[in-house]
């Protein structure tokens, strides 16, 4: 073993001048994440197609407001209003007998074609309800039918009467700005309305289980402009829908009866007082005379 050289001084001295070699740092780079374990903020964004191209051929004007449909209350011709008078004619005499059968639909029994889209329906006391839309109207429709079917059975409708109202002469006067423009016929000529008699017959599903009848009369007014229904008033009902569920309900909880059904009950009469005898008014009467 040979031993350790050792090392001049000016060696020493003269090895501070020499340039130290540079050491290098090596990064050791990690291998790349598999994409599925790559988190999804640290993925490349890439641009969203637009939302027409995704659409298909077929799809076209999917997801935008339909377009408006046209309207039937504007103005008509005096052949097209009498069509369609002649028209809603038809579909009351048709569809009212069949009110409350299994075929009944409120988009078939109140079309937009007949009844104006702000149509008025006024009903008589003790309900003075007025309704003025289309989907009100069929909505209160739908109501009293439903009601109707669950206080009786065998509900059906007889249409007894169906007349329309004459024309009125020309020279009945205009309302200023209330002129046609696409008729030659007067505002006045135009002015029709349909009242309708209706028998509506049921079994109550209460005893005595009578079968009971209402009569009503109703009135159908038309719009001079687009011959639309732009009123229904109920004129009456006779008896009143619910009066003998009423009258059964009082009798069996408080025990009243009809006045005409039930004998009179004893008035009480007052307490007898003795009356005084005859001589003995007379003399008071003589001796007041005397005073």
């Amino acid at each position: 073993m040979r031993p350790p050289t050792s090392i001049c001084r000016p060696c020493i001295a003269s090895s501070s001048r020499l340039v130290a070699p540079t050491h290098t740092r090596h990064i050791v780079s990690q291998p790349p994440l598999p994409v599925f374990f790559t988190p999804p903020f640290l993925t490349p964004s890439q641009p969203r197609p637009p939302v027409e191209s995704s659409r298909s051929a077929n799809d076209k004007g999917k997801g935008k407001e339909p377009a408006p449909r046209r309207s039937n209350e504007g103005e008509v011709d005096d052949r097209e209003w009498e069509l369609r008078v002649g028209r809603a004619m038809m579909h009351l005499r048709d569809t009212l007998p069949v009110f409350f059968g299994p075929e009944y639909n409120s988009s078939s029994m109140f079309p937009p074609d007949i009844f104006s889209h702000n149509v008025v329906l006024k009903l008589p006391q003790p309900l003075p309800i007025k309704i003025s839309s289309l989907t009100a109207y069929s909505m209160a429709f739908s109501i009293a039918r439903n009601g109707m079917l669950a206080l009786h059975s065998d509900m059906r409708n007889s249409l007894d009467r169906m007349t329309l109202s004459p024309t009125p002469p020309a020279a009945t006067p205009l309302i200023p700005g209330k002129a046609l423009t696409l008729s030659r016929k007067s505002i006045a000529s135009r002015q029709k309305q349909i009242r309708i008699q209706i028998s509506v017959h049921g079994t109550p599903r209460l005893p005595p289980h009578k079968e009971s009848t209402w009569q009503t009369s109703s009135l159908y007014t038309l719009s001079p402009y687009s011959g639309l229904i732009m009123t229904h008033e109920v004129e009456s009902i006779r008896p009143l829908p619910g009066e003998g569920v009423a009258e059964w309900m009082r009798s069996r909880l408080l025990g009243w009866v009809k006045h005409e059904d039930a004998d009179p009950a004893p008035v009480a009469c007052p307490r007898a007082v003795p009356v005084t005898g005859e001589l003995e008014v007379v003399r008071y009467l003589s001796e007041r005379q005397r005073k």
